[in-house]
């Protein structure tokens, strides 16, 4: 296999402006087809083939990879259909909106020995890695409280994220950054939630919630994610002797320059020392999945991953629609 030959579901804007591109920067990665039923969208990813279906480009046998930006109700039944086809499946996330979904994934992907992973593109920014460092270092001691925080001003009342057919939901769309940051980065397994949010009657879905977290050892992790704030996306991680803060968690491309910190505090708030990473997210991720591809092997977060994240979601929905009681489950 020379280059991995990529196809997408859909036009969405996320696939033009962030993933399409990545895939042209790599060395491994060729963009050849892509599906949408709107023609239009589909020529400005100046591909020489487009599919009017997504079946009939699921049927190209030239495809290796499949990349799926559609709306998150969508994600299963399409994400499975890809794998049956032999694709290899990388899937905006959220990958599911339930539980059971995810487990029919992760069983699909095992039978049809293809490679899935769930498009947290953050995570293979450097910045992350050195935390991991830091905390395995006992820089700060054990943690004890994790506080993680995304939002944005949505304010187009007709977008697919407040649309509770098609998956909508702040938690869904931002919190979801949060909740993989406190399992997967900070490592924390959470066994308990409960969530509070405000949900609009004429929308059905979250538009600002707050998830309180904890786990076997009583310690806490506040998530939270809005539509209704500023562009603000961070988490901190309060141990024993110190703080981690990384204020541009998610989008470091998107900071004043462009490139991710990582700050040490002390109990007193005073920096006391901080690195500074600069790093292409969707490149990473991109090229860590074509090598996994190639090398027929497992990507670092895989859908087992996935699976306590979306189970994490899950749950803290389920204490929203129930009063905000606490949940208990497992991972």
């Amino acid at each position: 296999m020379s280059k991995i030959k990529w196809g997408i579901l859909g036009a969405a804007n996320i696939a033009y402006e962030e993933l399409v591109p990545a895939i042209r920067r790599s060395n491994n990665g060729e963009l050849i087809a892509v599906a949408s039923r709107n023609k239009e969208r589909a020529k400005r990813f100046n591909v020489s083939t487009i599919y009017e279906s997504y079946d009939e480009l699921l049927n190209d046998e030239k495809i290796d990879a499949v990349y799926i930006p559609l709306p998150n109700s969508l994600h299963k039944e399409w994400v499975i259909k890809a794998m049956e086809h032999k694709k290899h499946v990388l899937v905006e996330k959220p990958a599911t909106l339930t539980r059971v979904d995810m487990k029919e994934i992760k069983d699909s992907s095992e039978a049809n020995d293809v490679v899935f992973m769930e498009a947290f593109m953050y995570q293979f920014h450097s910045q992350h890695k050195f935390v991991k460092e830091l905390l395995a270092s006992n820089e700060i001691g054990n943690y004890q409280y994790i506080k993680a925080h995304f939002s944005f001003l949505l304010d187009n009342e007709q977008d697919i994220r407040l649309n509770k057919e098609l998956g909508g939901g702040a938690f869904w769309d931002v919190g979801c950054y949060g909740t993989h940051a406190v399992t997967q980065i900070a490592g924390m397994k959470p066994n308990q939630v409960l969530m509070m949010g405000k949900v609009p009657e004429e929308h059905g879905v979250d538009t600002t919630s707050v998830a309180l977290f904890t786990d076997e050892n009583n310690r806490t992790a506040e998530v939270s994610a809005s539509f209704e704030g500023s562009f603000t996306n961070r988490y901190e991680i309060f141990g024993e002797k110190g703080t981690l803060k990384v204020d541009y968690a998610f989008r470091p491309d998107e900071s004043e320059k462009g490139k991710g910190v990582v700050k040490v505090l002390n109990h007193m708030g005073h920096v006391i020392h901080e690195k500074v990473f600069e790093d292409d997210s969707y490149l990473l991720q991109i090229e860590h999945f074509q090598s996994c591809i190639k090398e027929n092997k497992q990507p670092i977060y895989n859908a087992g991953h996935s699976l306590e994240v979306i189970t994490c979601i899950e749950s803290a929905y389920n204490s929203l629609k129930n009063s905000s009681k606490l949940v208990t489950f497992n991972l």
